[in-house]
């Protein structure tokens, strides 16, 4: 068979067949080049960048049969640094589903209409496995396609959410005025929140007037570069947090002078197994006892202390006024 017959066969843009890998009885291999050279697509922003080729990888991917053979291509990939997260990424091929092509995914997705993944692998020769994964990739990209337009929120707020054990998180961006979830995505950081602000456009973003998070730098990074003019609030929880760690960072200053100078009485009152009743945001009787004994035996523990209850009244203020 021709090569330049194969090629218009594939019918693959801007690609055709260099030259025939192997062959047999079932299966057929075929490297294919680039026609006209083009710059790379990332994967990681979806932007085209002209920054130079780091290294190319030569990946195989399966496509529709040909005479009754399982065609395999080989297709190099570019990778290159992206310009948003300024990390090496590999560039991405529209016509390209993970390790197989996009319309080969589309047919094991019709064929899974119809049937079982288990016989659409046994028709196909893959393992149930890959049937799997290649339709639950069609059925996400579906889904996604029939959610609502986001529309820009005047106020939101973005947090982290564990799904799942080893450390696999969801980032959700809820609209504050109407308590709804508007855009997830998975994933967390600064790269999983520009993917939202991207899908905004400059236009949409500028409607945006306060955004709520928590202190992660990847969030307060995205949001600082694509929201120049939002109001960033950080959170209650978090807060509360911040002003209990910098309590007991003076906390283990003063126990460890307590330490040193042999000072029992003090040392009893600040020690780790009684800085819970400290941190306590409640007036128990435990903690007022100790916040007494500590007026007249630590100043700068009983100042810090009174710093930060003065400080969590603001959200007690009935209004901003006050506050």
């Amino acid at each position: 068979m021709q090569l330049d017959s194969v090629t218009e066969l594939l019918g693959i843009a801007n690609y055709k067949v260099a030259y025939m890998v192997r062959q047999s009885d079932n299966r057929m291999e075929l490297m294919l080049r680039q026609i006209e050279e083009k710059p790379s697509v990332c994967s990681g922003c979806g932007k085209v960048h002209h920054s130079p080729v780091h290294s190319v990888d030569t990946v195989i991917v399966e496509d529709l049969p040909i005479s009754g053979k399982r065609v395999f291509l080989h297709v190099s990939k570019r990778r290159s640094l992206c310009y948003e997260d300024e990390r090496i990424r590999t560039e991405e091929l529209r016509w390209l589903r993970g390790r197989v092509t996009l319309r080969f995914a589309e047919h094991v997705y019709r064929l899974t209409s119809i049937t079982t993944n288990k016989e659409a692998g046994w028709f196909l020769g893959l393992d149930d496995e890959k049937v799997y994964r290649i339709d639950k990739s069609i059925l996400e990209e579906l889904s996604l396609q029939r959610l609502e337009k986001v529309t820009p929120p005047r106020h939101m707020s973005v947090e982290e959410v564990a799904w799942q054990k080893w450390h696999k998180y969801l980032t959700n961006v809820i609209d504050i005025d109407s308590r709804k979830v508007i855009w997830n995505h998975q994933g967390r950081g600064k790269t999983v929140l520009d993917k939202f602000y991207h899908k905004l456009g400059k236009k949409g973003c500028d409607e945006i007037e306060a955004v709520a998070s928590d202190g992660a730098q990847g969030f307060l990074s995205s949001t600082k570069k694509h929201l120049r003019e939002a109001v960033i609030v950080l959170d209650h929880f978090h807060v509360k947090k911040y002003l209990n760690d910098a309590v007991d960072t003076v906390r283990r200053e003063e126990l460890r002078e307590a330490r040193q100078a042999d000072n029992k009485e003090l040392y009893g009152i600040l020690h780790c197994n009684k800085r819970f009743i400290l941190m306590q945001n409640t007036g128990t009787e435990k903690k007022t006892t100790m916040l007494e004994k500590l007026e007249s035996l630590n100043e700068r523990v009983y100042k810090a202390m009174l710093l930060k209850e003065q400080f969590l009244s603001v959200y007690a203020a009935g209004d901003r006024k006050a506050a």
